[in-house]
């Protein structure tokens, strides 16, 4: 019979972990801010849905990245448990804290656009792939394709591809075909990164 871990080994390695989710967090947002938002792409997930209400409705990205990932936080303490669930509220509430300070600082990057879909999509990649290699998540797509990948064959990032692509019809319509392709584009350069940051 194996002994369980003491609990101060638990808590050492939870203090490990968080400076990591930050840093993933802070990686993401500096792709969503910096590259791909002032370019016209969009993420996919939660954080697609709330660039496209921030896009279409004026609304601060920040906010709505919090508000519609709570549901997802709470599906996470559910299945994931209760460790899980505070690791994906810090990332979140990270992220949110970093989109919120980079939106007032207006900073964009201007350049060869192929360039910029490649970096940011790696950028974004390495950030998601290293909240989850730390056991939390940034997006609420990440905690269902976490449970997806627990009960089947699927990988994360394919699962986070799966669930996204509902999301990139509706930014056809939003953002036009050549929008919504390199998107798409940018975020299968995203879910590669992540599979390979996570193993």
């Amino acid at each position: 019979m194996k002994r369980k871990k003491p609990y101060k080994f638990y808590f050492l390695e939870l203090i490990f972990k968080i400076p990591w989710i930050i840093l993933g967090a802070m990686m993401a947002a500096i792709s969503l801010e910096v590259i791909l938002i002032p370019n016209g792409l969009i993420d996919g997930g939660i954080t697609g849905i709330s660039m496209m209400l921030s896009d279409k409705y004026g609304f601060s990205l920040s906010v709505v990245l919090f508000i519609l990932n709570i549901p997802f936080v709470l599906i996470g303490l559910k299945h994931l448990g209760k460790r899980f669930a505070f690791l994906a509220t810090l990332g979140i509430i990270s992220l949110t804290i970093s989109t919120a300070i980079i939106e007032r600082s207006s900073t964009f990057v201007e350049g060869n656009f192929i360039l910029l879909i490649f970096i940011g999509g790696l950028l974004l990649g390495m950030g998601i792939g290293i909240v989850i290699r730390n056991g939390g998540a940034l997006d609420g797509t990440d905690v269902l394709a976490l449970l997806i990948s627990n009960r089947t064959s699927f990988s994360v990032g394919e699962s986070i591809l799966a669930l996204n692509i509902l999301i990139f019809l509706v930014a056809l319509i939003i953002f036009g075909w050549k929008g919504a392709i390199i998107s798409i584009i940018t975020y299968f350069i995203a879910t590669m990164v992540v599979d390979i940051v996570r193993t």
